[in-house]
């Protein structure tokens, strides 16, 4: 994976990428252990916290803003989807990428089920001889894949960073009007292609 990696002089070696694709196993075992008796799981990137403003917060205040059958996203920049499922060029077709993938929140249900399809994401990249190592757009073909598994908070609606907005909404609640991955547009598995 690392001889194909887009961002090798950034990254220096393959192993950031364990860190990055381990966030629904992290979430996955925390709810097998569940020692506080949650229902709901989030995944946050330690970078989301880089100041002192949610110190003390009780972070999810709200969780009437999680969908109980959907897994909530991030959307960092507006809402194109690519041409195809089976997306990672992130690099070159700037336009179509979306996932912010900081931060993800669901009900525990809804999380396992992620879970096992981001495996199988994971694995058709394999098949298809792609790059893996950016967590972000596994996840986002992930949601292409199976579109009813996902809601994505449009930055726009946010009033914090755009990668790191989901903190915001399940801290302050509010009205937001969630995007959807479309059931059609997208290119169906068997069709996709690989560039």
């Amino acid at each position: 994976q690392f001889d194909i990696d887009p961002g090798k002089k950034i990254h220096g070696s393959f192993n950031v990428f364990w860190i990055w694709l381990s966030k629904s196993f992290f979430v996955k075992s925390a709810i097998e252990m569940n020692v506080f008796g949650s229902d709901i799981f989030m995944w946050s990137d330690i970078g989301c916290f880089r100041n002192q403003k949610y110190n003390g917060a009780k972070l999810i205040s709200h969780p009437e803003t999680i969908p109980k059958d959907r897994i909530l996203q991030m959307a960092h920049h507006p809402t194109i989807p690519p041409k195809y499922v089976w997306w990672n060029n992130k690099y070159t077709e700037k336009e179509n990428f979306y996932h912010s993938g900081s931060q993800m929140i669901g009900y525990k249900d809804t999380f396992l089920l992620f879970h096992e399809e981001f495996l199988k994401t994971i694995d058709g990249f394999l098949e298809r001889g792609m790059f893996i190592g950016e967590d972000q757009t596994v996840l986002q073909s992930t949601c292409l894949r199976v579109p009813t598994l996902c809601a994505y908070v449009p930055s726009k609606q946010v009033n914090d960073n755009h990668y790191f907005g989901l903190r915001y909404v399940v801290n302050n609640g509010g009205k937001y009007k969630y995007w959807y991955p479309p059931d059609e547009g997208v290119l169906p598995l068997e069709l996709s292609e690989v560039k």
